[in-house]
């Protein structure tokens, strides 16, 4: 099964704010892409807020090109995919939003929440955020960098499997009784 690991950061709290993302793609027990771009948020959604969480701003996107531009690679990287992403509502809502914002057809994909996961595999850590789960997997973590946070969350789930011994991870999802959830 093809696994992409995504993760979004956004300029302010619009959901339609994406200026970058990071992805991770895992197919037949290989990373096979990971890789990160800049987006350049549509007007209205241009302003930074976030700057002091990603260091992003916009003088980083403003000559880059918009959501639009990247959808048909998007389409072409989530065919057949299983997205997986940490607190997976917030990163399908952005991705939803850009496709709103864009007048664009969703993408129907299955995507699971490794914030659900790591907290059913590793119920004792003190909380379940991307950087403490990472440190105890001693998973290599730039927080907040989109690409490595995919690259973090795709190494959850590899970690769950190999923790479990089960290298499926529709198996393992429901021998966790954990769901995968399919977005609209």
């Amino acid at each position: 099964m093809k696994i992409v690991a995504i993760d979004f950061e956004t300029a302010n709290s619009k959901p339609d704010s994406a200026c970058s993302l990071g992805y991770c793609v895992y197919e037949d027990g290989v990373l096979t892409a990971s890789d990160v771009f800049l987006i350049r948020p549509p007007e209205g959604s241009r302003y930074f807020e976030f700057t002091y969480i990603h260091h992003l701003t916009y003088e980083d996107v403003k000559d880059v090109s918009e959501f639009d531009h990247h959808y048909p690679f998007l389409r072409e990287l989530f065919d057949g995919a299983l997205l997986c992403a940490h607190n997976a509502r917030f990163d399908i809502g952005v991705l939803n939003a850009m496709c709103d914002a864009y007048h664009l057809p969703h993408f129907h994909n299955h995507y699971l929440d490794t914030v659900r996961l790591a907290k059913r595999v590793w119920p004792a850590l003190a909380n379940h955020r991307l950087n403490t789960v990472s440190e105890y997997l001693q998973v290599e973590l730039d927080h907040h960098e989109a690409q490595s946070d995919a690259m973090a969350c795709l190494m959850i789930v590899l970690k769950a499997m190999e923790t479990y011994e089960i290298f499926d991870i529709e198996r393992l999802m429901h021998s966790l009784y954990l769901k995968i959830y399919y977005n609209y």
